[in-house]
């Protein structure tokens, strides 16, 4: 059986974790491939209440489903304790029988946030989540970090390591005149957080393997987004890890063949946390104010890790076939088809970037080639109607389907599910 591919084809926050979740049904297996607690996935449940997740996968709504974090993670125990006392106390089980974590995952350490703190505190600031990531993949790089397997094959070590990246943190700490780290308190509440994940430890490439080979079909879920990709976003404004299709080959140890669809998650008013060119980014202080629209709504552009307010674009198709490119994606999910209105009688749409005096149909590869580029835009013209109610592709006003069909047209790629509400039935499936 095949394995299904859920990214993000933009900044991140398209709304990923709903299409995962909606997914879910027809897969047995959930899996996180790449990132950390940077990410942040919402996930509406059955009753309405929200679900904010970061690093567990987002099946864990469903009773019936293995949860599995691959090796190309990285894992905080504080916070990953935290984040399943949090499930718990919504209601949801959460034990061996449905959450597995990569013995391979690497180890947040406490150090690793407090340089991320530091550094994100001085002139080498990258708007990141200050969640250890990048110094965590720099270690791992090094060949020098700590792994999941660590916690009870060299927990000596693994105690070692988390006091004497402590004792550093706290002389930087001190030189900058910050303020002190208790260091006794973080290193014993670590590893006890540590001693609590031990049990959901295994070799999840061979379980993901066999279970692969016994039949069972596996949902393979993105964290961040394309433009985030280490390899293939906007660096340096990325995140420290793969989040393309290549990522779920090295981050599950799966092989390739059993990947045959990725449905890529765009959302009509893009957004992005933190630095990076955004070249169709909107500083119209108005129409930011009216796409922004109540900031305690739970579709509200307000980063779920990070709690900032997003940067807001208009759409950008250049940008998302680049994604498509690399990423091979076979189909669309397009979110917030609700929020187009909102922009007023016209929307501008980017279709392709001009830099230097050529036209490109296609982003460029790199930061600075954007920052050197101006948006080519097509206007077309928006709806009054609420589509928040309609559930059927040809119950939609005539514009809105002509919103779609353009998309689909410049992209060449079908759009087969449809965000018109926050909620988690409202959406459009379309059979194509």
């Amino acid at each position: 059986m095949p394995i299904t591919a859920v990214l993000g084809e933009q900044r991140g926050d398209e709304g990923k974790g709903r299409f995962a979740d909606m997914l879910t049904e027809d897969h047995e297996i959930v899996a996180r491939f790449g990132g950390g607690p940077n990410a942040g996935h919402t996930v509406v449940l059955p009753d309405g209440r929200d679900l904010a997740l970061h690093g567990i996968p987002s099946g864990v709504a469903y009773p019936d489903k293995m949860n599995v974090i691959g090796n190309g993670a990285v894992i905080d125990p504080i916070k990953l304790v935290q984040e399943i006392e949090d499930i718990r106390n919504e209601g949801i089980e959460i034990s061996e029988e449905n959450l597995l974590i990569s013995s391979a995952a690497h180890l947040i350490l406490p150090h690793h946030i407090s340089i991320d703190e530091l550094r994100e505190g001085s002139s080498s600031a990258q708007g990141t989540t200050k969640s250890g990531i990048a110094p965590v993949y720099a270690d791992k790089a090094m060949r020098q970090g700590y792994r999941m397997e660590s916690i009870e094959n060299d927990p000596d070590g693994l105690v070692r390591a988390v006091v004497s990246g402590l004792e550093d943190a706290s002389k930087k700490r001190s030189e900058l005149g910050l303020g002190p780290i208790n260091l006794n308190n973080l290193a014993i509440e670590f590893m006890s957080k540590a001693l609590e994940l031990s049990k959901y430890t295994t070799d999840t490439s061979y379980y993901l393997n066999t279970r692969l080979k016994d039949g069972a079909s596996v949902l393979a879920e993105g964290a961040q987004a394309y433009l985030l990709d280490v390899d293939h976003g906007m660096y340096p404004a990325t995140t420290s890890s793969t989040t393309t299709t290549g990522g779920i080959f090295t981050g599950l140890g799966v092989p390739y063949h059993h990947l045959n669809r990725v449905v890529g998650v765009s959302k009509a008013v893009q957004s992005h946390v933190g630095g990076g060119p955004f070249a169709t980014e909107i500083d119209d202080p108005e129409l930011l104010d009216r796409l922004h629209g109540s900031k305690t709504n739970v579709d509200s552009e307000v980063g779920t890790t990070t709690g900032r307010e997003r940067r807001l674009g208009h759409l950008d198709l250049a940008a998302i076939k680049r994604a498509q490119m690399v990423n091979g994606t076979t189909e669309m999910a397009l979110t917030k088809l609700d929020w187009v209105p909102r922009f007023g009688e016209q929307i501008l749409i980017c279709t392709g970037y001009l830099r230097k005096g050529k036209v490109l149909e296609v982003s460029p590869d790199a930061a600075y080639k954007i920052e050197q580029s101006k948006p080519i835009y097509e206007q077309l013209p928006t709806w009054e109607e609420d589509v928040s109610g309609i559930r059927e592709f040809d119950d939609l006003p005539t514009k809105a389907k002509d919103y779609i069909e353009f998309i689909e047209s410049e992209t060449e790629t079908p759009i087969t599910m449809i965000g018109v509400g926050p909620g988690r039935d409202e959406v459009i499936i379309r059979n194509k």
